[in-house]
């Protein structure tokens, strides 16, 4: 139970002395110059005591928001997530710029929300500026959110995140650009000709298997199972983007590129694989991946294609396998996705699954005429 005893001090002003008392809980006990906010306190603290929630406000008080950013950033992020440390950390350090000042007990929600907007309303490029995409600022929410989870559930730094009342831009996952057999075809000419000898392998691997950029240019032999034959049949991804490991088959074009890959590096090598050997390196510069940016937007020139990234080489192999009648689920299980929203993008490229469905439930239900995948896109 909470006890508040009035007191006067040195200067003749009253002051409010709280405090609670609670079986198995140490004492706490604080003091204040409103007798309202003297019993708000005392409410809110039993209440968390008895659910296990609570931290004293003085320990919050203590520790700064860059205190708090700096050790997960040392803590966390280079030991754990050595690879994102570039991109992570300088936007650690933009938030460390911005309320790095503050103590843990005083960063609220809106000032939060406040460099939120300030985030939105940044401007990029000289020639022609643009804003950051809403896409980009969640990210930066993403990264602020987990340090102060870490602080809250590890290092009890503070009872409570200010993230989850922090409302996120709305992003929008309407691009879905994929390349049509025709561009695919003049695609891969241009990759044959190009003088970087790896293009036209990572190109096939990207549009066979869905796999990211990074995902395909990290790998190492090592990572590359061979079935009973010596055919390259797994592709192990150790590092993914979503933090879990995922095993992708090797079949079709990706199989044939990474078999003559695999057949190369061992005529260079004495007849052995080199496990450790990065299936792309750079010839520049020691245990990295080679650098494909400029031969890439070469072939492209070259291809005749415009509007296309890398990543697009991702939604192409994802678009071929809806419109090869594979469900959402098989879809985000080859490529790495956690839930099926991400997957949701490509629903419209093939409708046969959804007149399917339809047309079972007019038969069943209504008694009407089936509905052939062909009435049904011509009435869309």
């Amino acid at each position: 139970m909470a006890s508040i005893r009035e007191r006067i001090d040195a200067s003749g002003k009253k002051k409010y002395h709280v405090q609670i008392r609670l079986k198995g809980f140490p004492p706490q006990t604080e003091t204040f110059n409103s007798k309202t906010i003297a019993k708000q306190w005392a409410q809110r603290v039993e209440t968390e005591l008895r659910e296990g929630r609570y931290m004293p406000h003085a320990l919050a008080q203590r520790r700064t928001v860059k205190e708090m950013l700096e050790s997960y950033r040392d803590r966390v992020l280079i030991p754990t997530k050595p690879k994102r440390v570039r991109d992570q950390g300088q936007q650690l350090q933009w938030w460390i710029d911005k309320i790095g000042r503050y103590s843990l007990a005083d960063i609220t929600p809106a000032i939060i929300g406040q460099y939120r907007d300030e985030l939105l309303a940044t401007t990029f490029g000289k020639a022609n500026p643009k804003k950051l995409a809403p896409a980009t600022v969640v990210r930066y929410l993403a990264i602020l959110s987990h340090a102060f989870s870490v602080a809250v559930k590890e290092w009890e730094w503070l009872p409570e995140s200010p993230m989850p009342k922090v409302k996120k831009p709305k992003v929008s996952n309407g691009r879905v650009r994929y390349l049509s057999a025709d561009e695919l075809a003049r695609l891969r000419a241009a990759a044959a000709a190009s003088e970087n000898k790896f293009l036209p392998t990572v190109i096939e691997v990207a549009v066979a298997t869905g796999m990211r950029y990074s995902e395909i240019m990290n790998l190492r032999w090592r990572d590359v199972l061979t079935d009973a034959q010596g055919r390259c049949s797994l592709a192990v991804l150790e590092e993914t983007k979503n933090g879990e490991r995922r095993g992708v088959p090797l079949l079709g074009t990706a199989q044939v590129a990474l078999d003559a890959l695999r057949l190369a590096h061992k005529q260079a090598n004495g007849d052995k694989v080199s496990l450790d050997t990065l299936l792309f390196p750079s010839a520049a510069k020691k245990d990295a991946p080679v650098e494909l940016r400029k031969s890439w937007e070469t072939a492209l020139k070259r291809a005749k294609i415009e509007d296309f990234r890398f990543h697009d080489l991702r939604h192409t192999a994802a678009s071929f396998m809806v419109q090869s009648g594979a469900t959402a689920p098989e879809i985000a299980e080859v490529l790495g996705h956690k839930d099926l929203q991400m997957v949701k993008r490509y629903a419209h490229l093939s409708k046969d699954h959804i007149a399917g469905v339809l047309s079972r439930m007019n038969q069943a239900m209504l008694a009407g005429p089936p509905v052939t995948a062909e009435a049904s896109r011509d009435g869309s």
